[in-house]
């Protein structure tokens, strides 16, 4: 019988450790191995910047841009390894594995920690980018 009891356990454990194993399997399998321009292009867009300055970080504006051309630097040094950039209670990262930019921050007022990421990805920057080239070319393409 306690065999039995210990099988039908072992059947209904959580999956959490298989699952996150599987996420990033995939993830590594469908990695973007980008260009240093495309990093920095992306990195230094507009949406990028508009999305730090809405952070209510309790940092300067320039402070914030400061932090991401270090990880500009760092990233582009080290493309394969996740970066981070700590200033007193706020931390800007980039995850390589997604691609994703990300932010850490205590709450004004609160006991608790916001961590937000970034949801204009890499991928985003480039089908955006994609879409922009394509609609330049045929635009050219009617002036001849």
């Amino acid at each position: 019988m306690s065999c039995a009891a210990l099988t039908f356990h072992q059947l209904f454990q959580p999956k959490t450790q298989v699952k996150k194993l599987d996420e990033k399997t995939a993830l590594l399998a469908n990695r973007l191995t980008p260009t240093d321009e495309q990093i920095r292009d992306w990195l230094q867009s507009p949406e990028i910047k508009q999305w730090l300055v809405k952070l209510p970080i309790g940092i300067t504006n320039t402070l914030k841009i400061e932090m991401l051309n270090t990880i500009i630097k760092n990233i582009l040094d080290k493309p394969d390894k996740d970066c981070r950039v700590q200033y007193s209670g706020a931390a800007i990262g980039i995850d390589v594995l997604r691609w994703q930019l990300w932010a850490s921050y205590k709450l004004p007022y609160a006991s608790g920690i916001k961590a937000p990421d970034c949801p204009y990805t890499l991928q985003k920057h480039l089908k955006q980018s994609t879409r922009e080239q394509s609609t330049t070319n045929k635009h050219a393409s009617h002036i001849d």
